[in-house]
């Protein structure tokens, strides 16, 4: 019980570390000394739980993505435009918070680093299964194209408004923006379609 602790602060206090370290320099030049410096820990002790600095960050972007609570959209009806918009809006205000984590995890180290594969599975495993569970999209064939559609399209606008600094659209307006591109692109495989 102790040494779970132990190794649950331990872990917090590296995490930590990296994120302020990366408040003033680029992830790519940050180095697990300085990691180590600003955790007030050994190398040896770094190295017990991670096995690079990328090991470290791909946890702190799993850690994201648990508290966006992707599970949840499981349940969304895709005719519930404001759950929709709510789930959307969480995972978009978890991305703000973490803008420096998911510009690294995921649109710098692309969709075949260990996050971006993740939520694809998340994807596949809730939202697209729903849907087919329910009979309401055609999916089946396209599946591997709408996940990719679904996650290059919502990271392209993520891109495009973080790039934009202090001058971007507020959170709510970014999250009516993909909920607009998401379900306009996906009605052309509805079933009911004219």
């Amino acid at each position: 019980m102790r040494t779970d602790r132990r190794t649950k602060y331990t872990k917090m206090v590296i995490r930590e570390a990296l994120l302020q370290l990366m408040k003033t320099t680029p992830f790519q030049k940050i180095t697990i000394a300085d990691i180590c410096n600003a955790a007030d820990i050994s190398r040896p002790t770094f190295y017990f739980h991670y096995e690079d600095k990328f090991a470290l960050l791909d946890e702190i972007g799993e850690n994201m993505l648990i508290s966006a609570n992707l599970d949840s959209i499981v349940s969304l009806s895709i005719d519930d435009n404001d759950e929709i918009f709510g789930t959307i809006l969480n995972l978009v205000r978890i991305i703000e918070e973490n803008a420096e984590v998911y510009k690294i995890c995921v649109l710098e180290r692309g969709v075949n680093s260990r996050l971006p594969r993740q939520i694809t599975e998340q994807l596949e495993n809730t939202i697209i299964r729903y849907w087919q569970e329910r009979d309401m999209f055609d999916v089946q064939p396209y599946k591997d194209y709408v996940v990719n559609f679904i996650q290059s399209a919502f990271n392209s606008v993520i891109s495009c408004w973080l790039s934009r600094g202090d001058d971007r659209e507020s959170a709510e307006e970014v999250a009516a923006m993909i909920k607009t591109f998401l379900m306009n692109g996906l009605l052309g495989l509805s079933k009911n379609r004219n």
